[in-house]
């Protein structure tokens, strides 16, 4: 590879589904004498064990482990994030964070993309890997604009593309790699070697907006959307800039319109099995009251009651035959 400029001393890595497979792959081959600090989130579940450093530091010449809060940042090493806390980095140390959920991932790969990328401006390089939906590209877009350097795995060899298309697809100077030249990358891109064109042509990017900065509550949030956050249910806001691609809340809480869209698929089948329950037990209470007065010989009293029993039964089962078709894709 030819002259690429200055080093990046900061490697940030972003995955999600599929991700722990490559990391495996591709940090077996990151010599021991890489001259850079890396900082790796995967999204894992709140309440799940951190097995990753565990898992990488089998296969890794550079020291692994779960980062802790207020780790100096130092070359050679690699830190994960653990659980349920979001990673940020700051010119001389790492803060780990309980903050808002975003794109619902806690760590999340955008909050650590983006800390970078406006502490270290253009000595980061971010990669993101594997996995659904589009938490980290967002922050992507903010290292490029920072004047770092993006990367994706290639989709076509990752085991869920969605995650790394996405990233390309929002920046037009993203390099797409394979996972067998990740390594060789990452090298190039810390000791300032890193080819400055992209290994093919991305996808037309398009218009994201600025991501600088959290909202607080006494911020002026933006423009009203007309969407409630699926996390805290209050309402979403969108950046003044048009063709925004991404919506927060006043608590911080953040998503991309593809994972907002996920988000409301899900909370639109929890609330119809809430109505087919509570129809359904509409219809035992109301069978218990028709039973009842029919023991007692009321009756018009107990043929009002089974109509209501019926009627119940029969509205659980629509409700039910609507969420058992399936959405158009």
């Amino acid at each position: 590879m030819g002259d690429g400029g200055p080093s990046r001393e900061i490697i940030v890595i972003g995955g999600s589904a599929g991700a722990a497979d490559v990391l495996v792959r591709f940090l077996s081959d990151l010599p021991s004498t890489l001259p850079a600090a890396v900082f790796i989130v995967v999204h894992v579940l709140p309440a799940s064990e951190n097995y990753l450093p565990a898992l990488l530091r089998r296969v890794s010449a550079l020291p692994v482990r779960a980062a802790h809060d207020g780790d100096r940042i130092e070359p050679g090493r690699i830190l994960i994030a653990p659980p349920d806390r979001h990673m940020i980095l700051h010119v001389d140390h790492v803060e780990l964070t309980r903050g808002p959920t975003e794109n619902s991932s806690r760590p999340a790969i955008d909050p650590l993309f983006r800390s970078a990328a406006e502490s270290f401006g253009p000595g980061v390089c971010a990669l993101l890997l594997s996995g659904h939906l589009s938490d980290g590209t967002i922050g992507l877009r903010r290292v490029a604009t920072c004047g770092g350097v993006a990367m994706a795995q290639d989709p076509s060899e990752a085991l869920y593309p969605e995650m790394p298309r996405n990233g390309i697809a929002a920046v037009q100077s993203c390099l797409v790699i394979p996972p067998e030249r990740l390594a060789a990358s990452i090298v190039a891109a810390a000791t300032g070697k890193l080819e400055s064109t992209p290994i093919r042509d991305p996808v037309p990017a398009p218009a994201l907006p600025s991501t600088e900065g959290i909202l607080w509550a006494s911020d002026v949030p933006g423009t009203p959307s007309g969407l409630t956050c699926p996390e805290c249910h209050g309402a979403l806001w969108s950046d003044e800039e048009p063709g925004s691609q991404s919506l927060r809340c006043r608590i911080g809480h953040r998503f991309s319109y593809e994972t907002l869209e996920h988000l409301q698929r899900v909370e639109v089948e929890r609330a119809m099995l809430a109505a087919v329950r509570a129809l359904r037990e509409e219809a035992v209470v109301a069978g218990r009251i028709a039973a009842t007065a029919e023991s007692g010989a009321l009756s018009e009293m107990a043929e009002r009651f089974r109509e209501r029993e019926q009627a119940a039964s029969h509205h659980a089962d629509v409700v039910l035959s609507v969420l058992q078709e399936p959405f158009s894709p």
